[in-house]
């Protein structure tokens, strides 16, 4: 049992076109739905968040706090639930339709977002301890060296992170595969099967953020210009939005096929003609 990456990437495409249709409608949930909701909160805005970072004394945002959070939640449930949707309808030999997918998404997916979170929150605190025991004095008003060390430090801590989350990237799709509301014992399985392909994974997941990162400073940057330039509302921030649409519904569906693929790859006796058979 082991995990090729161009095999893996092979089976992820064959499923993207076997199941473009059911992908597009789950895309309008986890992507465009979730973009829709978090457009109506002004905090949400490029060009709010623009106008306070040029002039925080002068341009502040109303409101409590509790509002974005608990739009935040929402908005992180439906794409975690429109995911293990996608995946359930992507594994089952006979679909039951999307009202039963969607209601298996949702409770699903509201544990495996529940499980990522533990872990993310645990894996922080841990990171975090030797900055506790320094203390904030030490990495504030510190020497060069001790700076040095603190940024070698979050570098090597980000690393880390990203094999454990590369050691973890199998989760959903088990779940889904199996149609499991209970995620340790799929995020326990993801380990174990990423086990003797865990540097490959490691560094396909580095490369593969690569362009997304680069993709979306360019956004970025080509937004920003467009609203100190033009009106709110104009038709080129509308373009703007299209493009942000275009980017997560891209890495949203890299987020479902990819993992997809590598769990078929990691299948025992494994082949894409019994697979596509």
């Amino acid at each position: 049992m082991d995990i090729h990456i161009r095999r893996g990437l092979a089976e992820a495409w064959a499923l993207a076109g076997a199941h473009r249709n059911m992908l597009a409608v789950y895309v309008a949930i986890g992507v465009i739905v979730p973009f829709l909701l978090l457009s109506s909160e002004p905090i949400f805005s490029l060009r709010t968040m623009m106008a306070i970072l040029s002039d925080p004394w002068t341009y502040r945002v109303g409101g409590s706090i509790t509002g974005p959070l608990y739009l935040l939640a929402i908005v992180a449930v439906i794409v975690a639930g429109a995911m293990q949707a996608a995946w359930s309808g992507l594994f089952a030999e006979m679909r039951e339709g999307y009202l039963s997918e969607i209601m298996f998404g949702m409770v699903a997916g509201f544990a495996y977002l529940l499980a990522n979170l533990a872990l993310a929150i645990s894996f922080g605190l841990i990171a975090a301890l030797p900055l506790f025991i320094l203390g904030p004095q030490a990495m504030l008003g510190g020497s060069d060296a001790m700076m040095a060390v603190l940024a070698i430090y979050r570098l090597a801590i980000t690393l880390v992170g990203s094999w454990v989350a590369a050691r973890f990237c199998l989760a959903g799709a088990i779940m889904g595969s199996r149609g499991s509301l209970e995620p340790v014992s799929a995020f326990a399985e993801s380990w174990r099967r990423t086990r003797t392909a865990q540097a490959r994974l490691f560094g396909f997941y580095l490369l593969y953020g690569l362009p997304y990162g680069i993709a979306a400073g360019a956004l970025i940057v080509a937004h920003g210009a467009i609203i100190l330039n033009n009106a709110p509302g104009s038709f080129a921030e509308t373009l703007m939005s299209l493009g942000w649409i275009l980017l997560f519904a891209l890495y949203f569906l890299g987020q479902i096929l990819i993992p997809a693929g590598f769990y078929r790859t990691s299948e025992p006796a494994a082949t894409a003609s019994e697979i596509f058979a």
